[in-house]
């Protein structure tokens, strides 16, 4: 049962503040409901007048008249809402009567002229018998009422009434009366208001989102409340001032860039005009490494995709272009054609992610089984398998942090670490350890298009990534 309710539960603020303003509504009205039953007048101020009115008449006459003449009269006087009639004993038996009922006594005693000691009893119930004030959702609740009437006349006779007065409040009517007319109205205004509030934070919440991913947004127009406004000032300032931020960090990680290759390349031209030989070759190689070594480690402190705009692009052939040049290079990379999937995406860095995770699946697999499907959610879901080794399940998630090297799995089987593959002069892919970079150059980029990469050991077949991109990709 909580788990339908929770369910069932809206998400969104404008429809949860809607139910709880129709439900305090509804619960405002059966309240009032209640309250009459149990304190209101339950007949109606009109009625109530017109009850004592008949009554004083009728026994003004009895008392004025002749029997056979004030029966005649009672007779004439009754219709289907009263029924008058002269008896040697009370219709109604004497007992205890309530609030309501003695007060409609004394008031009848003055209006008739009667002494206060005159005997009179009168019961208000309902017409099935049930009381006055039964609960008003039960059955009885609904039946309408009857006032029974005994009062004793100075000639020792009683003067019986049944009358079927209106009630002072019908909680149906009322309920009939309140919700389209008081409460549609309100409700109107209130979601308009709710409207008013949610729209800037929607808006707040979309731009968040963008500019998480590192698209470049425009400030936003204040609107709304004062609190919406404030809130859209905060955030137009916290992102200049990350953009800012993120400015000078670039500037700043060039200058470097620039600072440390410069004595590199100068020390590769001095090594390469010494004499051939064994150490030669040997400080040549180390000096190769370090200038991707700092390449690579800037790339991804500076994160070279984030300016790069968003676009929807089919995904089978953005796979199918990179599979084609694995295939030129030789490399036992496989591909298993799906169905037409289209993301909206940054087309450069989903496909460097891609690369860096394929390099790795080459690099220590020795092969890759790319697929691509869309699992029953919509989300897409991209996989790179190998046949290598795998790696610990304790290093499963290690392997993501920066310069992290995954360690041999406990079978003693050989490591299989996150190492990406790195360019060389010539355009092809070497096959040199780098830094722990691969992955988490790759998951940083998944996670900018709102995914998720993840590891899998899948025995007997090796280690599988797996990417998981929202439904449509990047939603704006």
């Amino acid at each position: 049962m909580p788990g339908i309710l929770r369910r069932l539960r809206p998400e969104r603020m404008a429809t949860q503040l809607g139910v709880l303003f129709v439900i305090a509504l509804l619960t405002s009205s059966v309240i009032a409901a209640v309250w009459l039953q149990n304190v209101g007048a339950l007949i109606h101020p009109l009625s109530r007048s017109h009850v004592l009115s008949v009554m004083a008449t009728a026994v003004e006459a009895t008392r004025r008249m002749p029997p056979t003449a004030a029966a005649t009269f009672l007779t004439d006087v009754s219709d289907d809402a009263t029924r008058l009639w002269v008896a040697g004993s009370a219709d109604v038996p004497p007992f205890e009567m309530r609030p309501e009922e003695r007060a409609i006594a004394r008031d009848l005693l003055a209006r008739a002229g009667l002494r206060d000691g005159t005997p009179i009893f009168m019961q208000l119930e309902r017409v099935t018998g049930d009381h006055a004030r039964a609960f008003f959702l039960s059955p009885a609740g609904w039946a309408p009422l009857r006032l029974r009437t005994s009062i004793q006349l100075p000639n020792g006779t009683w003067l019986n009434a049944l009358q079927h007065p209106s009630g002072g409040y019908e909680w149906q009517r009322i309920l009939a009366y309140s919700l389209p007319v008081s409460t549609l109205p309100v409700l109107l205004v209130v979601l308009f208001s709710i409207y008013r509030v949610v729209r800037p934070i929607k808006r707040l919440a979309q731009h968040a989102e963008r500019f998480s991913r590192g698209e470049t947004v425009p400030p936003l127009e204040p609107s709304g409340p004062l609190e919406a406004r404030e809130l859209t000032a905060s955030f137009n300032t916290m992102q200049q001032r990350i953009t800012r931020h993120m400015q000078t960090r670039t500037r700043m990680l060039a200058a470097i860039s620039h600072d440390l290759n410069t004595p590199i390349t100068a020390l590769r031209l001095q090594v390469e005009l010494m004499t051939p030989s064994d150490a030669r070759d040997d400080m040549l190689e180390s000096l190769n490494e370090l200038r991707y070594m700092v390449r690579e480690t800037l790339d991804f402190v500076r994160g070279d995709a984030v300016a790069e705009p968003t676009s929807m692009v089919s995904l089978n052939a953005l796979v199918d272009d990179l599979l084609r040049r694995y295939t030129l290079m030789g490399k036992p990379v496989r591909w298993a054609q799906a169905d037409p999937v289209r993301c909206l995406c940054r087309p450069v860095a989903l496909k460097r992610a891609i690369t860096n995770i394929i390099d790795n699946a080459l690099h220590h697999g020795g092969d890759a089984h790319v697929s691509l499907r869309l699992a029953p959610s919509q989300a897409i879901v991209l996989e790179v398998l190998d046949h290598g080794p795998g790696i610990a399940p304790d290093m499963l998630e290690q392997v993501f942090e920066p310069f992290i090297q995954a360690r041999e799995r406990t079978d003693g089987a050989a490591r299989e670490a996150d190492l990406i593959g790195i360019e060389s002069n010539d355009g092809t892919h070497r096959d040199t350890p780098g830094l722990g970079l691969g992955l988490a150059i790759a998951r940083s980029i998944v996670n900018a298009h709102g995914g998720e990469l993840t590891l899998e050991n899948r025995p007997p077949a090796g280690l599988c990534a797996v990417i998981r991109l929202p439904p449509g990709g990047i939603r704006t």
